[in-house]
């Protein structure tokens, strides 16, 4: 009669770095949606991803977003920097399965957001396009494209929806990290309309980026008007809004998926 062997023990420190890489790979998910995936895959029970996640969340190695994020999970550089130097200590066979599920799970939470993109005009060398994220009665995000590559506006017609997390996650990591760095306000006039108050807690922020391949009118919906003008303000410097209208037009046209 064969005999067979007891079930590896998995240490808490191997838990906390397979959700790290779960969430780095997926970029950002909820918790409802990180033990779906957690489950699915069988790699921890339900109690150890609790205790797990928050350790994270106290060692700020994750944390949640901000706005329509607010119950988004994102692994910080601490996070990442641990990944760096511990994630060898994952059995290869964990990692393979976590990397090889992600892009599959990540396209059915992609299927679940009201994700859309359309041509406005598609003509030769002038190319404008709608792209939008609704999760809500508001649109998360709101960008209007205009660019004279033809490749470029086809690409991101067929892949914006698969890269529309990405792009949102990094649109409030730029408004997290402009309301840290513009908390108080300079009394400069922001320009006209661009902050609108839906709410107490729902303010949209409208700025225009010139990158090098395409311009943007980029619209983000941010729990309040501080947060709202603080990116606008950061926007406003010309340096920043060519570095993120040239991110900005790498992410929404990406060929493949890809981890943080």
């Amino acid at each position: 009669m064969p005999i067979n062997s007891p079930p590896r023990k998995v240490s808490e420190t191997e838990n906390m770095l397979r959700l790290l890489l779960c969430v780095d790979t997926l970029d950002s998910v909820t918790p409802t949606q990180l033990w779906t995936f957690v489950a699915e895959q069988e790699l921890m029970d339900y109690v150890s991803m609790r205790l797990c996640l928050h350790k994270l969340l106290s060692a700020g190695e994750m944390e949640t977003g901000g706005g329509s994020l607010t119950e988004q999970l994102i692994v910080t550089d601490r996070g990442r920097e641990a990944l760096s130097l511990f994630g060898t200590r994952l059995p290869g066979d964990v990692s393979a399965r976590i990397l090889a599920a992600a892009p599959e799970f990540h396209g059915r939470m992609v299927r679940n957001q009201q994700v859309r993109a359309a041509y406005e005009i598609a003509r030769p060398n002038d190319y404008r396009i709608n792209l939008s994220v609704h999760e809500g009665d508001l649109p998360t995000v709101r960008l209007h494209m205009e660019t004279q590559n033809r490749s470029l506006a086809g690409r991101t017609i067929h892949r914006f929806a698969i890269n529309a997390s990405r792009v949102t996650t990094y649109l409030y990591g730029l408004a997290e990290q402009a309301t840290r760095d513009f908390a108080q306000a300079d009394g400069t006039p922001l320009p006209p309309g661009a902050v609108t108050e839906h709410s107490a807690s729902e303010y949209t922020a409208r700025a225009t980026l010139t990158g090098k391949k395409a311009r943007f009118e980029a619209e983000l919906l941010l729990p309040s008007r501080r947060a709202a003008e603080a990116l606008i303000r950061s926007l406003a410097v010309p340096e920043n809004a060519t570095v993120v209208a040239n991110r900005l037009t790498d992410l929404v046209s990406v060929s493949r998926f890809i981890g943080r």
